[in-house]
């Protein structure tokens, strides 16, 4: 007997992944703004590589007044899209990003209950759905690399039976620093294969910049690192750090202060708390994303864009947490719709109004920090030890 294609289960899966990606191609235009500023950025960071190594991090365009924020060896890996014919090089980054974006979820779903009944159509269901997540958008728009780093580290982490984890992560780190804190969750889970591993490949690539610039690798290392007015207004409601936080509340432009170190402190010790409790609990999608939370929370900066990490934090939600565990359709449809609403540019901004918010507007321009640390609690509440042993949950795993 025929059931005729809506009755075949998985006929069914590929018509709603094509109404999916039908909803989103109608949607996305309306929240997508194609400027793809941070990769023109890029490229002349590339350029400079390419033509004057020593000027990287005086350069300026035309219309865009960003300098290069990265270090030389960021630089050194845009070369190709500086060579490349602009529409190309949007066109390129966009796929890439996309690429890195189903990676992401692919690892993501494999830690989910069922996993392999998701197949190649939940798998660009939910990819071309996420796509309308504010984060995600936000990197494809500006044609930033958050999504590439985010697949690259979540590789290098959950995969533990590689031999040589840790490269990547190293190398990561030497594009754009923020995967630092990942050598700490490293350390406290006493993966120190891995962690030699990382920090060779972090070394070369700085050693990489000094060759290439000796002048300018010093000056990034010894001067710009600390310049956080390089990167830009730090009051913006898209600055979603403790630093932006602690700025619109105190109307203290320069952030950086007492009460910043010490906030940054107390979010790096719990922080790499949970992320040990989390690994050891088995939770290691959980663990790898606290460890990107520390990373965006304490950072001096930390644009919308940059939070492509609420991805896998919101699926440990759904694994890690009781609330997640009974009420797993609820708990993603809430965090993941929150963040395709994204209430963080409800509220006024810009020209420094970010510091005239009233309490309901600080409860809304703060959004994802305030979504980073609920997920934290919940987390941290999750109970349901796994029984896991020790050999796989704290050390790295090898083939003999």
């Amino acid at each position: 007997m025929t059931t005729g294609i809506l009755g075949d289960p998985v006929k069914r899966r590929w018509w709603l992944t094509v109404a999916v990606c039908v909803a989103v191609g109608i949607l996305l235009p309306f929240v997508w703004d194609h400027t793809g500023a941070d990769l023109k950025v890029y490229r002349l960071g590339g350029s400079m590589v390419l033509d004057d190594p020593s000027s990287l991090y005086a350069a300026r365009m035309r219309d865009i007044s960003m300098p290069f924020t990265y270090p030389l060896f960021g630089a050194m890996v845009m070369v190709p899209v500086a060579v490349m014919p602009w529409p190309v090089a949007y066109g390129v980054s966009i796929a890439v990003s996309l690429l890195a974006l189903a990676v992401i979820w692919r690892l993501c779903l494999r830690r989910l209950p069922l996993a392999g009944s998701w197949g190649p159509a939940g798998l660009i269901a939910v990819s071309a759905a996420s796509l309308l997540i504010e984060p995600v958008r936000e990197t494809l728009s500006y044609g930033q690399i958050n999504l590439i780093l985010c697949a690259l580290i979540l590789y290098d982490v959950l995969e533990v039976r590689r031999p040589r984890r840790g490269i990547w992560l190293g190398i990561a780190a030497g594009i754009k620093l923020t995967p630092l804190v990942f050598f700490g969750m490293l350390v406290v889970t006493r993966q120190w294969r891995a962690l030699a591993h990382a920090s060779a490949a972090f070394a070369v690539t700085v050693l990489a910049g000094f060759l290439i610039a000796p002048s300018a690798a010093w000056e990034y290392w010894t001067k710009l690192l600390s310049d956080t007015g390089r990167i830009g207004g730090l009051a913006y409601s898209g600055n979603q750090s403790w630093n932006g936080f602690l700025i619109r509340v105190t109307g203290d432009l320069e952030g950086g202060g007492l009460a910043w170190k010490v906030v940054v402190l107390l979010t790096v010790v719990a922080g790499l708390w949970l992320t040990r409790t989390l690994w050891l609990r088995g939770e290691r999608l959980g663990a790898t994303a606290i460890a990107g939370m520390i990373s965006l929370l304490c950072s001096p900066v930390s644009w919308s864009h940059h939070w492509v990490w609420m991805v896998p934090l919101g699926v440990a939600l759904l694994t890690g947490t009781r609330v997640g565990r009974r009420f797993p359709v609820h708990t993603a449809a809430t965090w993941f719709g929150l963040l395709m609403l994204a209430p963080i540019w409800w509220v006024p901004r810009r020209g420094n109004r970010e510091l005239d918010w009233n309490m309901i507007e600080q409860v809304a321009g703060n959004a994802y920090l305030w979504l980073a640390l609920t997920a934290g609690i919940l987390l941290a509440a999750g109970g349901r030890a796994k029984s896991v042993p020790s050999a796989t949950t704290v050390r790295e795993q090898v083939p003999r």
